[in-house]
């Protein structure tokens, strides 16, 4: 077998790199430059008709299809794939499915199909029932569903944990079940709130499956590709496309297995669309409005604030214009919108902003629509930190691997983390066990840790390499139980005896660079988190130092972290909350800010040694969080000026929770909210507000 995992900023770890590659490049080089396919299925199921459609319901496989509606006022397809007659024989013939193909067109050498999932299981919520919902390509025998075959791009949402974690999957299943072959999996989890855009394309043996949240569109969250020589042949070669729901087992006579989904906007093709270049897909829905060449890119790290944002506003055709009075921009809770320079044809329009600050982290959101009042949606997040602003004497950062060891011990300012890509660790001298935490303190699950203590983990053992040379888990604190890797480990494996191991590489900072020049020394971070673990940092600040404080990581399961200061006793003082969102993979990196209570940026004040505690803040080894965090380091900024505001000019004042900082210019911009408002700034130095003046609907504050 041959994979190649390709989320952001991945390096494949593999022997046969070379053929690897080039079976890899043959495929997206096919993607990229296919021509127009003329036999091209498109059904956004506004019709309200199947017949079109070829499907599995029997006596045996019961199932129902029905439509519902979408978010843009037409329908969408349901398939419901109720007990099969002889579920209780087990196996996995005798499994629930709900499959529909169209069968305008077989495809064979070369194929595409791509859907929206925008809903699974409508809140019947039961772990124990699993299910694998998603796309089917070179489908055959579909009417006599004990006979089905198919390859197929799945996602197998409750697969781990009690129904709390899943997998993407690229599978074949031929004789209606007997033999079930993978081609790649790999761990990770769709979340409830969001639709996602599945595609699937494939020429001869070569397959690539990508998951697009469906607010995003310019980036796959994660997209990976592989062969199935491994198989000899045995995968289908030839077939129909369409969507399928399938149990996973079938169950027990007490809970027997059945599966849900809807699907929306479907397209069936020899070959991609050519309308968008890669990583971009175009939205399911013929002409509907979509964001187009934005910059900066999703999860965009230390962008330039001079670069601004830019974007195509378009429907990708020459008829169906956008309404350009309606494009939004909205940052961090604030409309921009009176800011954006808007040129070009209305249904390719070119936009523009450029009133971005330095040093912010910015959630960004794009809203557009045609004059048909259609709506659609494009949000990510990137910041404007640069390298020198972190490494500055004004800012500290504390890496997360480079905790406390040895009853209480710890290094101020470490030497930069990590070890070579080769598995080598980096030659530093003078830094003791360094490469080697032997205080053996991390407490257990039964007594708890006996202090000193430095960090507390479930496990009590280390996890060192299983053999495969790329997937140990104690590479930075070989004798510690807490998981700490070089990059973000993502597997992705084939089941027929097979695993592989892909590394992601968040951006390389200047001090990893000055150690080791050639980039050979790249990001560590802590890995295999569940709930109610914790690490201790101690370090010295300068006097009266106040700061921002963001975590920069990785997520797939969406969880809150905690930052408290330990004192004697010990006595805990809660500095605030890390909220963190599933982004699919921890190889999607972001900054999540620490929040207080009232969810404004939480402001820590710290002076001298202080030791921080990050916890895993969700409930003891709960399953919906287990593994789901790659913790890079904790930035420590300078903190910025708050904005408070009352209705009344002796009221009671209450935080502005959205709200855009500039301290270059010494400008503060909130949403205004009611005709009349008094407004105050608090910070750590004394300020006084020296202009106020309203533009498109925001209160811009300018301090001195």
């Amino acid at each position: 077998m041959k994979l190649n995992a390709t989320p952001r900023k991945i390096t494949p770890l593999l022997t046969d790199l070379s053929l690897l590659l080039a079976t890899s490049m043959a495929l997206l080089a096919l993607l990229a430059f296919a021509p127009v396919a003329r036999s091209q299925i498109i059904d956004n199921f506004d019709s309200g008709s199947d017949a079109a459609w070829q499907k599995s319901a029997t006596a045996d496989y019961p199932a129902t299809f029905s439509f519902v509606p979408d978010v843009f006022g037409g329908k969408a397809y349901r398939l419901q794939a109720g007990v099969p007659a002889n579920y209780e024989s087990g196996g996995f013939v005798y499994v629930a499915r709900a499959l529909a193909v169209r069968t305008d067109q077989a495809y064979s050498s070369t194929f595409y199909v791509a859907a929206d999932l925008v809903d699974w299981d409508h809140g019947v919520y039961d772990p124990t029932n699993e299910a694998v919902v998603g796309l089917v390509a070179r489908a055959s025998s579909v009417t006599a569903p004990d006979q089905f075959q198919g390859l197929m791009l799945l996602t197998h949402w409750n697969q781990y944990d009690g129904g709390q974690r899943g997998t993407a999957q690229i599978y074949a299943i031929i004789q209606g079940g007997i033999f079930l072959i993978p081609a790649a999996q790999g761990n990770f989890t769709i979340a409830r709130g969001h639709g996602y855009r599945m595609v699937f394309a494939g020429t001869n043996n070569v397959y690539q499956g990508s998951f697009y949240d469906l607010a995003d569109l310019t980036h796959p969250l994660v997209t990976f590709v592989c062969d199935d020589s491994y198989a000899s042949g045995a995968f289908p070669t030839s077939g129909y496309s369409g969507v399928v729901a399938l149990g996973y087992r079938g169950g027990t006579a007490v809970n027997p297995t059945t599966a849900d989904a809807t699907f929306d906007n479907f397209v069936a093709a020899a070959f991609p669309p050519t309308s968008l270049a890669g990583p971009a897909t175009p939205h399911g829905m013929t002409a509907i409005p979509q964001v187009v060449n934005r910059s900066p890119a999703s999860y965009a790290n230390f962008y330039s604030p001079a670069g601004g944002i830019t974007f195509n506003a378009t429907t990708l055709t020459t008829t169906n214009p956008i309404n350009t009075s309606a494009v939004r921009l909205i940052l961090n809770g604030v409309d921009v919108s009176s800011g954006l320079t808007i040129t070009g044809p209305a249904t390719n329009a070119s936009v523009s902003f450029s009133g971005l600050a330095a040093n912010n982290v910015y959630e960004a959101r794009i809203e557009l629509q045609d004059l048909l009042g259609r709506k659609t949606t494009n949000a990510w997040t990137f910041d404007t930190f640069t390298d020198a602003y972190l490494a500055s004497a004004a800012a500290k950062d504390i890496e997360c691997e480079e905790y406390d060891f040895a009853g209480g011990q710890f290094y101020d300012n470490p030497l930069v983390s990590g070890y070579t890509t080769n598995g080598g660790p980096v030659n530093l001298t003078g830094i003791g066990d360094y490469y080697g935490d032997k205080d053996g303190v991390n407490g257990n699950p039964s007594t708890g840790p006996t202090p000193p203590f430095d960090f507390f983990d479930w496990d009590t053992t280390p996890h060192p390499n299983h053999g495969l040379g790329v997937d140990a888990e104690n590479e930075f604190r070989s004798y510690d139980s807490v998981g700490t890797q070089n990059g973000s480990a993502e597997y992705v494996c084939a089941l027929a005896g097979s695993q592989v191991t892909w590394r992601g590489y968040d951006n390389l900072r200047q001090k990893y660079v000055a150690v080791q020049p050639d980039g050979s020394l790249v990001e560590c971070g802590v890995e295999r988190t569940e709930g109610g673990e914790w690490l201790n940092y101690t370090r010295t600040f300068s006097t009266n130092d106040v700061y921002n404080v963001y975590l920069r990581h990785g997520c797939s399961l969406t969880q809150a972290l905690s930052l408290d200061q330990i004192g004697a006793g010990p006595t805990t003082n809660n500095l605030g909350t890390f909220n963190c969102v599933n982004a699919f993979s921890h190889i999607n990196f972001r900054y999540a800010p620490l929040l207080d209570s009232s969810g404004k940026l939480a402001v820590v004040s710290l002076d001298g040694t202080n030791t921080l505690r990050l916890t895993l803040a969700s409930p003891p080894q709960s399953p919906a969080v287990k593994n789901g965090m790659w913790m890079n380091y904790l930035a420590f900024v300078p903190s910025v000026p708050q904005v408070y505001s009352s209705a009344e000019a002796n009221g009671t004042y209450a935080p502005e929770v959205n709200m855009l900082v500039d301290t270059g210019n010494k400008r503060l911009t909130v949403p205004q909210s009611t005709s009349a408002r008094f407004y105050r700034i608090g910070w750590t130095t004394q300020v006084r507000i020296s202009g106020i003046f309203l533009t498109g609907g925001n209160v811009v504050l300018s301090y001195q």
